[in-house]
């Protein structure tokens, strides 16, 4: 067995980039005839960004005794963490797809990883299903967030299912669908029609649309799950409540707004093929969001600008006006350098300095101890983050290069996929040190 130094050594990371800058070259290239040379050379500048110390961080978090990986460094060090469905889902997919292994828009991102590491992490998913459908970890227990519920549930089917495995259980989209209600497991405000009605009408979303949208893009399939009924009480409150003149469901248009756009627009093809009401306005108002010098705290600020311009370009596709959409494009493409230097300036703000990067920007202050409402870190850490990283690199840039028509190059290359998946065999249980915040961390839940 070879260990961590046997495998990192100067003559195999010499080889391994001179390999990895061939190939970037080869796929920048490939870019220049629909983006121009200027544009292209902005994308070289971001990728520069991106070095193997990303994917030596990423090993760095696996456990191999439970088969998952750690949101970050700070919790795999530290008593009290273990790691999470949404972490070692995310770096699955993300090996998968920046290592040029395969694709992770489909939902069999696991497929390509080896089959000593699919039976580890499928394991880990599985047995963490409870008699309710959805899965819950131990550290965290059963009293989390619906969004939270949500989203490890979809991270955790996918981990599972497409190796041609069952869940120990039926999700709950898939009993509703079974038993033609909706189950107990569901919200109160999809256990009838008139509920809905009435939870909707308590909404706050002309002045605070993430989180309402944040809600709905983490449990939308229970709406599909619920019925036709339920989704058309959903579509048409959303759709009189966007706004005319700016495609929003707030007035202002900036980075908070927009961000409502980037949840609701991605999850409008989900509810039955619905599309925006007004693409083109919220088009405009997305693509603001991306050049806006508004000041950078977190992430998913200039990422959810990309992926909401992306899903105003989808809406006008599944109208049936892919004419239109490429009319759009083409504007994209005219700007592209400009749009695509401001993307970096602003990713270049989460950089750590280990390869990783985080959620929240070095100069916001703020760090991330907590993921839709769970414990998954110490607090005041300034650390990269699995979602973080995600979320400040590949994210934005995917939606981006979708936005503009064009495949996006891969970060790394399939002999940095071997290196990674060597490190991974290699690696050994971290000790565990004290945890300071245990004890306050449990009274205050």
């Amino acid at each position: 067995m070879y260990t961590r130094n046997d495998i990192i050594t100067e003559e195999r990371l010499s080889e391994l980039e001179r390999i990895r800058e061939q190939k970037r070259e080869e796929r920048f290239a490939a870019l220049v005839p629909k983006m121009g040379e200027a544009a292209v050379d902005e994308v070289r500048k971001i990728y520069k960004m991106f070095t193997i110390d990303m994917l030596i961080w990423y090993a760095g978090l696996w456990e191999p005794e439970i088969g998952g990986f750690y949101f970050s460094n700070s919790a795999r060090d530290h008593e009290g963490f273990l790691p999470d469905l949404e972490s070692t889902s995310q770096a699955v997919g993300f090996i998968t797809a920046m290592c040029a292994l395969g694709d992770d828009d489909k939902d069999t991102y696991i497929l390509p990883w080896p089959k000593r590491f699919q039976e580890k992490i499928s394991n880990f998913a599985y047995n963490l299903q409870d008699e309710d459908g959805y899965f819950y970890h131990p550290q965290w227990g059963k009293e989390i967030s619906p969004t939270r519920r949500g989203r490890d549930c979809g991270w955790a089917w996918r981990l599972i299912e497409p190796l041609g495995k069952k869940c120990k259980y039926l999700r709950p989209t898939q009993r509703a669908k079974q038993e033609g209600t909706p189950p107990p497991t569901f919200p109160d405000y999809l256990q009838s029609t008139d509920a809905l009605r009435e939870w909707l009408s308590t909404r706050d979303i002309e002045h605070n649309s993430y989180p309402f949208g944040n809600l709905i893009n983490s449990t939308g399939g229970q709406f599909v799950a619920a019925g036709d009924e339920y989704v058309k009480i959903l579509v048409d409150y959303l759709n009189s409540h966007n706004r005319e003149d700016n495609g929003l469901w707030e007035p202002q248009v900036n980075y908070a707004s927009v961000n409502g756009l980037m949840k609701l627009g991605m999850v409008y093809p989900g509810l039955n093929g619905a599309t925006l009401p007004h693409p083109d306005k919220s088009f405009e108002s997305a693509v603001a969001a991306v050049v806006s010098d508004e000041e950078v705290t977190f992430a998913c600020q200039f990422y959810n600008a990309w992926a909401a311009t992306q899903a105003c370009l989808r809406s006008m596709e599944l109208e049936g006006d892919k004419e239109k959409a490429e009319k759009y494009r083409a504007r994209l493409r005219e700007v592209a350098p400009e749009m695509i230097r401001v993307t970096g300036e602003k990713i270049a703000l989460t950089a750590v300095g280990d390869g990783s990067f985080a959620y929240f920007t070095a100069a916001s202050g703020k760090t991330c101890p907590h993921s839709q409402g769970a414990w998954v870190a110490l607090h005041g850490v300034r650390e990269g983050d699995v979602n973080g990283n995600g979320c400040s690199t590949r994210a934005p840039l995917r939606h981006m290069f979708k936005a503009f028509g064009v495949d996006m190059p891969p970060f790394f290359t399939e002999e940095d996929a071997e290196f990674f998946f060597e490190l991974l065999d290699a690696r050994v249980p971290v000790p565990k040190k004290p945890n300071p915040e245990l004890e306050k961390e449990k009274q205050e839940v």
